[in-house]
C-alpha cells in the first residue's frame, strides 16, 4: 500500500494510531501517518496514549524484574570463586579498618578542662586555654527558685550577644555545671546565662557566669 497523505479517515480506517505505536505499519504508511498526526490532535492524543499503555503494560508483564539482594547473593555464589572470595575479602577489609578508626577514637583520652565562672568576676574576661579535642566543663553559680520547674544554660556571644548554645542544666549543691566540647565554639569571648522556666513554660533569668575568653592551644 503506497500513501503520500494521509487523511483522517484513512487513520482510522487502518487503526494507524495502533498499528504505529506496535511497529506494524510499512515504512510508506508511517511516513504518511506521521506528516498527518502532529496536525491531527485527536491522532496526536490516541499516539500518546497507546504509548503509555503499552509501556505499562511491558512493565506490569516483565518477566524478569529486578532481583532481590537475596537473589543476587545466591547468583553470585554460583560464579567463580575467585570474584566471589575476592568480594568478601574487600568487605571484611573495609569493616575491619572502621572498627580499627572507632577503636581507636575510644581509646584516645580526652582531656577535661574545668573552670568555674563567677558572676561578678574582679578582673575581667577569665582566661581558657584549652585544646580543641578537650571537653569543656563549666559551672556557674545558681541559687534555685521554687518557681522554676526547670533550667537551662545558655553560651552567649560577646559583646553581640547572640546565643550560640543551649543546654538543659539542673542545680546541685549552689551551682549548675554542664559539659560542651571546646571545639564546638569558635576563639573568643563568651558569658553564660542561666534561665528559669516555670511551670506554665515563662522563661526570666535566674543566674549568670563569666564572662571567660576562649582561646585554643593547638
Amino acid at each position: 500500500m503506497s500513501i503520500d497523505t494521509m487523511s483522517h479517515d484513512q487513520a482510522v480506517s487502518i487503526h494507524a494510531a495502533e498499528r504505529y505505536v506496535l511497529g506494524e505499519l510499512s515504512d510508506a504508511e508511517r511516513e504518511a501517518f506521521e506528516s498527518h498526526y502532529f496536525d491531527c490532535r485527536e491522532c496526536f492524543q490516541l499516539v500518546s496514549l497507546e504509548g503509555q499503555f503499552l509501556a505499562h503494560a511491558r512493565e506490569a508483564l516483565d518477566p524478569e524484574p529486578e532481583k532481590s539482594w537475596l537473589a543476587q547473593m545466591l547468583l553470585d555464589l554460583r560464579r567463580p570463586a575467585p570474584v566471589f572470595v575476592s568480594a568478601l575479602l574487600l568487605c571484611a577489609l573495609g569493616i575491619g579498618a572502621y572498627q580499627q578508626s572507632v577503636i581507636s577514637g575510644f581509646r584516645s583520652p580526652r582531656v577535661e578542662a574545668r573552670y568555674f565562672l563567677p558572676d561578678a568576676p574582679r578582673a575581667g574576661a577569665k582566661q581558657i586555654n584549652v585544646s580543641r579535642k578537650a571537653g569543656l566543663s563549666l559551672s556557674v553559680t545558681l541559687t534555685p527558685k521554687p518557681e522554676f520547674v526547670s533550667y537551662r544554660a545558655q553560651i552567649v556571644a560577646e559583646p553581640s550577644g547572640k546565643t550560640k548554645s543551649t543546654f538543659s542544666v539542673s542545680p546541685a549543691d549552689g551551682s549548675v555545671t554542664f559539659d560542651v566540647p571546646a571545639d564546638a565554639l569558635a576563639a573568643g569571648e563568651y558569658s553564660v546565662r542561666i534561665q528559669g522556666v516555670t511551670k506554665d513554660g515563662t522563661v526570666s533569668e535566674a543566674g549568670r557566669g563569666g564572662p571567660f575568653e576562649l582561646k585554643f592551644v593547638d
